[in-house]
């Protein structure tokens, strides 16, 4: 299964809480994941209201360019639910009429095989002697489910186990991204990507490995919690509401500087970076560029970037 900015969906909400690695003697996995299963309290002012989130709401937006020209910015969610890989008629007329279609990752085998050979640390890394041993039986048990082989599990990096339990089981059937290549290849339009599966994964192994590891224990601690909660978040995306994913995540977090270190590494550092990419595409002309939701509204998201450099910003959907 291709791995794409999912995470940013499906793990930006996980309430991570201080860690508790190796812990010593015989802990159940009960016992470790107690404090982490406890919801912290709802604080209304902490919670950004929706009138102060901008570009909140829609998923399609007209990008004017200052000296003439446009361009489009849809924003994606990394599903294979029907539901959201039925390209809405709005962005698939969007997307014949342009010249261009720009991914956020290319879903090609190249992308597949370059996530494959990164996900596995060397020979002599051993994820078990990371984990308490509860946590890593758990692992055991469920990694399969994600097409990840147990003898393989030793290996695997924090990051990648974090990464591929934080979303629903995969099915055989297209993703978005997949579904948006495919109307791009049918039209005869050339697919670019805004980033490369190295340039991800770099990211990826940039996050400290304690905080990895805090995130992986507390994505085990409440999975089943959130798999429910991507049923949520998919119910935003169709409406819309990209304010009301804003502040699912905004919600409070037992340990904010690991949760601030990782939405900078995956979301805000990434939009400065890849900003200047979408407006080398923009002023090349009539480009469709498809990105993560996460990455659009906010006040450090793509849209406000693009108007504080002059574009004019236009929801079309």
């Amino acid at each position: 299964m291709l791995y794409s900015r999912s995470i940013l969906f499906f793990i930006c909400s996980v309430l991570l809480q201080p860690c508790l690695h190796a812990s010593p003697g015989n802990v159940s996995e009960a016992d470790i994941c107690s404090a982490y299963r406890q919801d912290p309290a709802t604080e209304d002012d902490h919670i950004k209201s929706t009138a102060s989130i901008p570009y909140g709401y829609g998923l399609l937006w007209k990008i004017t360019i200052p000296e003439g020209g446009n361009g489009y910015l849809f924003g994606t969610l990394h599903s294979q639910d029907r539901n959201v890989t039925s390209l809405p008629p709005p962005v698939k007329l969007a997307l014949v009429k342009s010249r261009r279609l720009a991914l956020e990752v290319i879903p090609d085998q190249a992308a597949n095989d370059a996530f494959t050979s990164a996900i596995y640390d060397d020979e002599n890394y051993d994820l078990s002697k990371l984990l308490d041993p509860g946590i890593y039986s758990w692992l055991e048990t469920h990694i399969t489910d994600y097409n990840i082989p147990v003898e393989s599990l030793p290996r695997l990096k924090p990051w990648a186990a974090f990464t591929l339990i934080g979303r629903p089981r995969p099915v055989r059937a297209i993703t978005q991204e997949m579904a948006l290549m495919h109307e791009a290849e049918r039209v005869n339009l050339p697919v670019s990507g805004l980033e490369s599966m190295q340039e991800l994964v770099q990211t990826l192994d940039g996050i400290p490995q304690n905080d990895q590891l805090t995130i992986l224990y507390d994505t085990i601690c409440n999975h089943s919690k959130i798999i429910r909660q991507t049923r949520d978040l998919m119910e935003m995306y169709l409406a819309r509401d990209l304010a009301a994913i804003v502040r699912f995540n905004d919600q409070p977090h037992h340990d904010e500087t690991v949760f601030k270190h990782f939405m900078d590494a995956v979301l805000y550092d990434r939009n400065q970076r890849l900003v200047g990419r979408i407006e080398r595409y923009l002023h090349e002309g009539q480009a469709f560029i498809a990105i993560g939701a996460s990455h659009l509204p906010d006040e450090k998201g793509l849209l406000k970037l693009l108007e504080d450099r002059g574009y004019l910003i236009e929801r079309v959907y």
